[in-house]
């Protein structure tokens, strides 16, 4: 007995010395600017022009970061992506006005004002006079402005002259930005000519994004004539990045022979960056006619990550069609990167068909990678099927591996649902891996909910390793809840190693009542050793 106590002793100082400067060091330790990390994710989906899930993601950083440095970037690419979206030009010409107003002093603010001349000047256009107001009244913004103001009064007029001018501006300003949005009042002209200088801008201009501006413009149009520049553009050996431009233009024009053409790009094009573009492309278009030439590249495609690409874009339309070409890229004993990417978008097709395929998967694979991989599609899935095939494996499944496996898998589903279940599977399953998994799973996050199932563990188990993994999950709750618990065990079990294992897990609580039992114990110690004096 004086050994144990005296070696709880030695532990309980060094544990008392080292608190102080643990805290230190976590208090060292700067915040995750998540505001940052949350505009970049959103930013990206921009760059991507995902637009729906850049809406979506913009939207959430503004309610979530109002405060953010990010803030006036975050509200500019809101508007600029319902511009994209096509939503109702009032709307998004209130947009801009706003953010002109909130953020005078945004890196923005031009780019807002040349947008909202431009919309302003196509809501005129259209029989609403009262912007044209709103329009001039922007031409006390700067030089640059004012002669945007000019131009596009000379456009509403419908001049040739107006035209000339914008023409013979572009031709005679070095400014790129001031070109760029000379390419948005070029598009609205229904002119050979205008078009002609589209082309000239598209083809020429020094400036990659003045020509990417253009491109996106002439897509914009649309028609055969835009369709067949793009094409010439997407098949010659110019910058890569125009030619992704060209292909996303292309992708905007609804034309039969648009998507063909795509297919083609992404089947042959060496350019692995330019053939993935071909596929994002396609996704632009609607129909049964997309998914066959997204299963023809998948099938096709020499370059592994076009197929990849296109396998994703399968699983974004997430239609059943798809299940049998999934099940082949799964099957095939070729590419295994690519079976486990089909399991995921197996995860995102509804179908009960989908699902009956990842099941098969698990329990008939002899590959144990894709089974993992099977087992956490089915997690990603959710529902009350996948619940019940993720508790049949944990639970009855032979391979000892796949059964720890799945206890993962479940952590997911029950994320949000309380751990009580995994606790009876604790109690059901007849492999040790699987219930250390469950006792992992438990104390996988701080806080007190996991301390009465850890104490349950605890009562009811007899497995010594086991019992130990509870006491460490205890004071990896940090919660005072498991103070007492501890304290206990530290006191009165027999067991010299639970012991120990249980002040070492008061220890890592650290807080002030966690601190108090430590003492206890030393006192307990002091108390001890009097008496066998």
């Amino acid at each position: 007995m004086n050994q144990r106590l005296m070696r709880l002793t030695m532990i309980i100082g060094i544990l008392l010395i080292l608190l102080p400067l643990s805290g230190a060091l976590l208090a060292a330790v700067e915040p995750q600017e998540e505001d940052a990390k949350a505009y970049q994710q959103a930013y990206g989906l921009v760059l991507g022009e995902k637009w729906e899930s850049a809406k979506k993601a913009l939207e959430e950083f503004a309610l979530k970061f109002p405060k953010s440095a990010w803030i006036d970037d975050a509200r500019y690419w809101q508007c600029y992506t319902k511009e994209k979206l096509r939503e109702a030009m009032e709307d998004v010409f209130r947009c801009y006005q706003d953010f002109i107003k909130v953020y005078p002093q945004s890196e923005w603010l031009n780019d807002a004002k040349g947008n909202l001349i431009r919309i302003g000047h196509q809501l005129a256009k259209a029989g609403q006079p009262e912007y044209e107001t709103i329009i001039k009244s922007m031409e006390g913004s700067g030089d640059e402005e004012v002669k945007l103001a000019a131009l596009y009064a000379l456009q509403n007029m419908g001049e040739e002259k107006g035209l000339q001018t914008i023409i013979d501006l572009y031709d005679r300003t070095q400014s790129p930005k001031l070109r760029s949005r000379i390419v948005y009042v070029l598009q609205d002209f229904e002119s050979p000519v205008a078009f002609n200088k589209l082309k000239e801008i598209a083809l020429k201009d020094p400036n990659p994004e003045v020509q990417q501006n253009a491109l996106t413009a002439i897509g914009d149009k649309g028609g055969a004539e835009a369709a067949a520049l793009l094409k010439e553009v997407i098949k010659s050996k110019v910058d890569e990045k125009i030619r992704v431009s060209a292909l996303y233009a292309l992708g905007n024009i609804e034309q039969p022979e648009a998507a063909a053409f795509l297919t083609d790009i992404a089947l042959t094009e060496t350019n692995s960056t330019v053939a993935k573009t071909a596929v994002y492309a396609l996704q632009e278009s609607d129909g049964k006619g997309v998914t066959d030439a997204l299963i023809k590249i998948l099938k096709g495609a020499k370059d592994a990550e076009v197929r990849k690409a296109a396998l994703y874009m399968i699983g974004d339309k997430g239609e059943a069609d798809s299940l049998p070409v999934l099940r082949e890229v799964i099957s095939a004993d070729v590419d295994r990167e690519l079976a486990r990417a089909a399991l995921y978008v197996l995860a995102d097709i509804k179908e009960k068909g989908a699902l009956d395929a990842l099941k098969e998967v698990i329990t008939t694979s002899k590959e144990p990678e894709l089974q993992k991989a099977a087992l956490f599609a089915v997690a990603d899935r959710g529902g009350d099927e996948a619940k019940a095939i993720l508790l049949d494996v944990a639970v009855n499944g032979q391979d000892e591996k796949l059964a720890e496996q799945a206890v993962y898998a479940l952590q997911e589903v029950f994320k949000d649902k309380g751990k009580e279940p995994l606790l009876d599977l604790m109690r059901k399953s007849k492999f040790t891996s699987v219930k250390k998994a469950v006792l992992t799973t438990l104390t996988d996050e701080e806080g007190p909910a996991s301390v009465g199932l850890l104490a349950q563990v605890l009562k009811d188990e007899k497995d010594p390793e086991l019992r130990k993994t509870a006491i460490w999950g205890l004071g990896q709750t940090k919660s005072d809840e498991a103070v007492p618990i501890l304290l206990a065990i530290a006191k009165n079990e027999k067991d010299s190693k639970m012991a120990t294992a249980a002040v070492m897990a008061l220890g890592e609580i650290g807080t002030p009542k966690a601190k108090a039992a430590l003492m206890e114990i030393l006192e307990k110690k002091d108390i001890n050793e009097n008496e066998e004096k």
